[in-house]
């Protein structure tokens, strides 16, 4: 029987909702800065994308095609879910049909989520991901999640890929190889480790690595911060940078590392 393919999570980001989440373009502008974090996180574009999954528990049918209209993807085929039911869409998509990345957007009570995931070959295509990729994989029905797990948010799982890549403050995984445990609204786990199976780095091996913290400007472990219109603009689908659904959509400060973001 062969193996099962692998899925790695590629980048992560979170953002607080917007005080005018409950409308349409409130809860848009919230996921789109996720994303952006997310996407700048893997160092890829929109336009490396080749699916998308939403889940907002809005009621609005068009929150989906919406956010992907504003980052200059109306052309992407996006899966609208029920919460919980994110990461079975992705894993299906990358593991059964094929999709070498999918970003994933998720909008919690006060949290706005985003993950980009990728497959092996993707992985192998960006090099540069490899020592701060997550593999995740579902634990099954004779596997239990790490003791003392509970039903989690998502913006934990942003939480666990930092900590993997040795970003957290907390450096009492520093040394050792993790294996950090998820469980979702769906009551199913998930499990989550370092791609090149290396144990988790202290921050000062890591502190000045170029990788997602420094194309951001700062460690997202740590801070917070607001997207700005240079990162917005940076990782919007090449050569559809003026779409117009885009231009409701605007952020205030200037973004991170300018030399990263060029070579997006």
């Amino acid at each position: 029987m062969p193996s099962e393919s692998k899925v790695y999570i590629v980048g992560v980001g979170s953002s607080a909702s917007s005080r005018d989440s409950s409308s349409a373009t409130g809860a848009t502008k919230s996921l789109v800065s996720a994303a952006v974090k997310a996407l700048l996180d893997a160092g890829v574009t929109c336009e490396d994308v080749s699916r998308g999954v939403i889940s907002s528990g809005s009621d609005s049918s068009n929150s989906g095609s919406e956010f992907f209209k504003a980052l200059g993807r109306d052309d992407l085929s996006v899966d609208n879910v029920k919460r919980g039911s994110e990461f079975d869409s992705v894993l299906q998509w990358i593991r059964v049909k094929g999709a070498q990345s999918v970003l994933s957007v998720a909008l919690e009570k006060s949290t706005a989520v985003a993950f980009v995931l990728a497959s092996e070959n993707f992985l192998h295509s960006h090099p540069y991901l490899k020592d701060s990729a997550a593999l995740i994989r579902e634990l099954d029905g004779s596997q239990s999640a790490t003791e003392g797990s509970e039903k989690s948010q998502l913006h934990d799982i942003c939480q666990m890929v930092w900590r993997l890549r040795g970003w957290s403050d907390s450096n009492d995984a520093a040394g050792k190889k993790e294996q950090l445990s998820y469980q979702g609204a769906s009551n199913k786990s998930f499990q989550l480790s370092r791609a090149d199976s290396r144990a988790t780095p202290e921050w000062n091996d890591v502190e000045h690595k170029q990788d997602g913290k420094h194309r951001l400007g700062y460690n997202p472990a740590n801070e917070t911060r607001e997207v700005s219109q240079e990162d917005f603009e940076a990782v919007k689908a090449t050569g559809r940078k003026d779409n117009k659904a885009g231009d409701q959509i605007q952020f205030k400060r200037k973004g991170g590392d300018r030399a990263a973001l060029s070579k997006l």
